[in-house]
């Protein structure tokens, strides 16, 4: 999806504005924690903001985490557990989550969730409760749209909604940002069929906004006791747009990883 711009790209000061806040368990209403942060933070929304969320924090928000010795291991559950030495019902807690079970190693498995690669399925204990852990908001797409449309309504600012988790890279050492839900954004760009600074038109390149600034806001949300679950993004409202239900993940078979790690193991199989 292409959405045409009235200024270039490039020329804005972008700003991150961290939104501090207490630990909060839910279930409990986001907006309206929201309103109390603005206030406490002495800031608020402007049109064309870009409001970043913690996944944790909207997972926490409806109630999405679990003790686990209220679940109930099941016969696959025992299995894995067994063989990569893991709790047996934090694994039962991540196949229920996950979509996809591709792999499993010592202390996790890599799942598919949501369309993207995922350890554990998101299931995580950090920032949680000893003995709980916490999962992925139950529809990471329509929270962010809903939390765009009562924004709007009760704070009358047009902005768009980015939900943030952390995620780690092929061969790279440590986590990075990554999109998990918005709304009222451009969450890739396509550049292709542009030009680059020596007039060579690019074939494959498209940007994934979202991306970027979930990256760019994990430098003030951090991964510890930052206290950080809310960001303001300011500067990139170029990007935002009245836009729902963009789809920014793509099928294995397209994914130049998935490709390249099957072409490698059938090669040292």
């Amino acid at each position: 999806m292409r959405v045409e711009r009235i200024w270039p790209v490039g020329l804005e000061k972008v700003q991150v504005i961290p939104l501090k806040a207490p630990p909060k368990s839910g279930p409990f209403s986001f907006v309206r924690e929201l309103s109390s942060l603005l206030e406490s933070n002495g800031e608020a929304l402007s049109d064309g903001d870009v409001l970043v969320v913690s996944s944790k924090y909207l997972a926490m928000s409806e109630g999405r985490y679990v003790r686990l010795k209220d679940v109930v291991p099941l016969g696959d559950a025992d299995s894995l557990a067994s063989e990569h030495g893991m709790n047996r019902a934090f694994v039962e807690a991540v196949l229920r989550e996950s979509d996809f079970v591709l792999k499993g190693l010592q202390g996790f498995l890599l799942t598919i969730k949501d369309g993207f690669f995922a350890p554990n399925a998101g299931v995580d204990k950090s920032n949680i409760p000893k003995g709980c852990v916490i999962l992925h908001p139950s529809d990471s797409m329509a929270m962010a749209a809903r939390i765009r449309r009562e924004v709007l309504l009760s704070m009358g600012a047009k902005v768009a909604v980015v939900i943030t988790d952390s995620r780690l890279q092929p061969l790279r050492k440590g986590t990075v940002g990554v999109s998990v839900g918005f709304s009222g954004i451009e969450a890739v760009v396509d550049d292709r069929g542009r030009a680059d600074l020596f007039g060579n038109l690019l074939k494959v390149t498209r940007r994934a906004i979202a991306d970027n600034i979930s990256s760019a806001v994990q430098l003030v949300m951090g991964e510890s006791d930052e206290g950080v679950p809310v960001a303001i993004v300011r500067g990139l409202a170029h990007f935002v747009a009245d836009i729902d239900g963009y789809d920014s993940s793509v099928e294995p078979e397209e994914c130049i990883f998935v490709r390249g790690l099957s072409s490698y193991s059938s090669a040292t199989a």
